[in-house]
């Protein structure tokens, strides 16, 4: 049997650990879905949706940027306003049918598949980014972020991995899984190094609208001299909660889209386009994701009181997103730990190993999922209290 090796190397989640988990009592807070199982979307974006149904709008969208005009005209206006971006409509914007594909074929675009192309990825990171170079053919460099930096990068560390074979570095922004939003000054440091070594870098905004503690955001594509290095990712599922809508957007320099459109067409085609004016709804009127940002933080101040009084835990306040990133490495090993909070809390969370190997020590407790605030609350102290009876690693 022929096959490409190279995708023996891509690792998925086990879930086989929640199987015994009791039905009726158990708690998970692991997925990066908002509000999930709820229903949670607002009624303007429904009512868009629908009534793009009503009227017919479900053929191809074959506009120059696969976007209905009136999507296009809605990304223009937020990228300006949002990210501080001028986009050129018709040669820098593409929308695409999710931001995993646009991750995908944005770092395929700067890589040779099975030439010995390396592409440095941050580790702990988002665990798809490891995979879609292994399916590519390509190698996947990790470059090591510490806690006691607050998981900022340390541009010594990537000097330290960059080679000829290089081709780009795979960003997201804020962090997942450790929710850091990088500083100007590390940023900076990041456009420096990038064009030092002359290399691409792919940018996941995936939680851009959801910030902390009044943190400085710097969308990365408008620091001098990187708007023409930077494939620029953006996704509606995180912050805006639609999910399973599959609409995404890309914002790269014109050759990079030009040869994007012809990808794009062949490898999916153009965005469901009923989906499309739903997004346009969401972006016309935001607000209620600025009501589900005041919930997210209200649950992150809670769950980082109880989750730092836990002997031998140690946890950061969250810089964005909706999820803890947790040490644990005092109490145990992360698959440990996670299969102990399975059985002795019914909670399921995530191991930090699903995150890269410097994931090793710590757990992804999500606090965006499920509507109920009390549930989640209830969830956060059965963690307590099972971390809690857990004797300190010699």
């Amino acid at each position: 049997m022929k096959f490409d090796e190279s995708w023996l190397k891509l690792k998925s989640p086990d879930f086989s650990a929640y199987d015994g988990m009791d039905p009726d009592k158990k708690l998970m807070l692991l997925g990066a879905d908002p509000f999930f199982p709820d229903p949670c979307i607002p009624a303007h974006v429904i009512e868009a949706t629908k009534r793009a149904l009503d009227e017919g709008k479900t053929h191809y969208a074959l506009d120059n940027s696969y976007a209905v005009p009136e999507l296009k005209e809605a990304l223009v206006k937020k990228l300006k306003e949002f990210n501080g971006l001028d986009v050129d409509p018709e040669h820098e914007l593409i929308v695409v049918p999710s931001s995993a594909f646009g991750l995908f074929v944005g770092i395929r675009i700067c890589i040779r598949p099975n030439q010995g192309d390396e592409v440095l990825n941050i580790d702990p990171g988002f665990a798809e980014n490891f995979n879609d170079v292994y399916q590519m053919g390509a190698i996947s460099v990790s470059v090591p972020t510490y806690m006691e930096d607050g998981f900022q990068l340390r541009i010594e560390e990537l000097e330290k991995r960059v080679t000829p074979h290089t081709r780009c570095l795979v960003l997201t922004h804020p962090n997942n899984p450790t929710t850091t939003v990088y500083t100007r000054e590390v940023l900076e440091q990041l456009a420096a190094f990038l064009e030092k070594h002359d290399l691409m870098v792919v940018v996941d905004q995936s939680f851009e609208r959801t910030i902390y503690d009044e943190k400085e955001y710097i969308t990365f594509a408008t620091l001098p001299g990187m708007k023409e290095r930077t494939i620029s990712v953006f996704g509606t599922s995180k912050d805006f909660g639609l999910t399973g809508y599959r609409v995404a957007y890309m914002v790269a320099p014109k050759p990079i889209i030009d040869m994007l459109k012809v990808a794009t067409f062949n490898y999916v085609g153009p965005t469901n386009t009923f989906a499309q004016y739903g997004v346009v709804a969401a972006l016309q009127d935001p607000s209620y994701v600025d009501d589900w940002n005041r919930i997210y933080d209200e649950r992150r101040r809670f769950g980082l009181e109880q989750l730092s009084s836990i002997p031998g835990v140690e946890v950061l306040p969250p810089d964005a997103g909706f999820y803890f990133w947790i040490n644990i490495s005092k109490l145990g090993t992360s698959v440990e730990i996670r299969d102990y909070l399975a059985k002795d809390a019914n909670v399921g969370i995530s191991p930090g190993t699903w995150f890269g190997a410097n994931g090793e020590g710590f757990l992804r407790i999500m606090y965006g999922t499920m509507k109920d605030t009390e549930r989640y609350k209830e969830a956060i102290l059965r963690i307590k209290e099972s971390l809690s009876k857990l004797p300190l690693k010699d």
